[in-house]
């Protein structure tokens, strides 16, 4: 097993690196989500005393791309799929891409009882429209992202003004998307990962995904451009932080709840980083046990991500084995489990195949 690219049934290549960086990126995922629930407000820097506890804030803190990974990871996997598939129209392709979009909304809103806040839903979101851009020129799909990210910032700004005005713009922050002008503010504007900002990461996936094989010839120098633009990008947000008014602060932060251009363009570059660092390693340790073990379970993250939801629960609040105590009881929690995982779905996917929750993606998504 080596990270060259395998075809698929559709006649995609399969990418080791993508595979591993999508079992990496579970394991951020695991412990943001794991820290953030167990201790709650605890768990915020603002609260913390130490440098290393701040820096695992789980909801801007140091792992928060992880999920980003995750978003721009599935981006490039559409991007190989829209313009790699053999004998498949673009008709054939948009109602493709619908219904795995449908089937993870379906999945995920279904999931949000378990484990609220869950980005399956967003994802499901992002596969329907990628059904009506995946078709545009790499150029327009640049555009796209752009405007997402400004309108985002905007409406972030906007609303920093209507409430040190005394409006109130909670209407955008809906309980439950129990109308369809609720649907639309939780799912495009509010909650965890709406599509202002976070279709940016998936549109920035799909672009490398239509170019891949240029992509891999080009990450030296992507890699390159990605370190000093990450460290320009937390300058001008901490000179920001000092020295301008709260409307620019919000504008120029790097906390993704604020939606600002830096926290977006922030989040997007080193997830790109990450990837490119990831593809470097597969190659140079291509027939290492430990990366074929993570390439093996990243071909069923949907199936473990759904599965570190039930074993939150059962641990934590039916049979009372894990109890809130800092980052350490956390991390601890979410490196077992994640091992556990991990071993789990390798072995699944080397004697069995696919996760069970993948047959189903794509018995309905094909």
């Amino acid at each position: 097993m080596t990270s060259a690219a395998l075809p698929t049934r559709n006649g995609v290549a399969r990418f080791a690196e993508l595979d591993i960086a999508r079992s990496i990126a579970l394991f951020g995922i695991i412990i943001l989500n794991y820290h953030g629930y167990l201790n709650g407000a605890n768990a915020t820097g603002s609260v913390q005393t130490t440098w290393f506890a701040r820096l695992m804030d789980p909801w801007n803190g140091l792992l928060v791309p992880s999920p980003v990974i995750f978003v721009v990871v599935a981006g490039i996997g559409c991007g190989l799929l829209t313009s790699t598939s053999r004998q498949v129209s673009t008709s054939e392709m948009r109602w493709l891409l619908i219904r795995r979009g449908t089937f993870l909304f379906t999945i995920g809103t279904m999931f949000e009882w378990v484990w609220h806040g869950t980005i399956l839903p967003y994802y499901g979101i992002y596969f329907i429209l990628t059904a009506g851009i995946f078709h545009l020129k790499t150029k327009h799909i640049a555009v796209l992202a752009a405007a997402i990210t400004v309108t985002a910032a905007l409406i972030s700004f906007w609303r920093y003004h209507q409430e040190i005005n005394g409006h109130s713009t909670s209407w955008l922050q809906p309980f439950e998307p129990v109308t369809p002008r609720n649907l639309i503010f939780r799912y495009f504007i509010d909650y965890t990962h709406p599509v202002l900002p976070w279709f940016t990461f998936f549109c920035v996936g799909l672009i490398i995904g239509k170019s891949y094989s240029v992509f891999r010839s080009k990450r030296k120098t992507i890699l390159f451009a990605c370190i000093p633009a990450i460290f320009c990008i937390y300058l001008v947000s901490g000179l920001a932080l000092h020295h301008t008014d709260g409307s620019w602060q919000r504008v120029l932060s790097t906390d993704p709840f604020q939606r600002g251009i830096l926290a977006t363009v922030g989040a997007c570059t080193s997830a790109v980083l990450v990837v490119i660092l990831i593809s470097f390693a597969a190659d140079a340790y291509a027939t290492a046990p430990l990366m074929q073990v993570l390439q093996r379970s990243g071909q069923i993250t949907l199936t473990l991500y759904l599965c570190h939801g039930f074993v939150y629960n059962a641990a934590v609040h039916w049979w009372n084995w894990v109890q809130p105590g800092g980052f350490t009881n956390a991390f601890i929690f979410a490196s077992v489990v994640w091992i556990l995982l991990i071993a789990f779905g390798a072995w699944w996917q080397r004697f069995i195949g696919k996760g069970p929750v993948e047959v189903i993606y794509r018995k309905f998504g094909n």
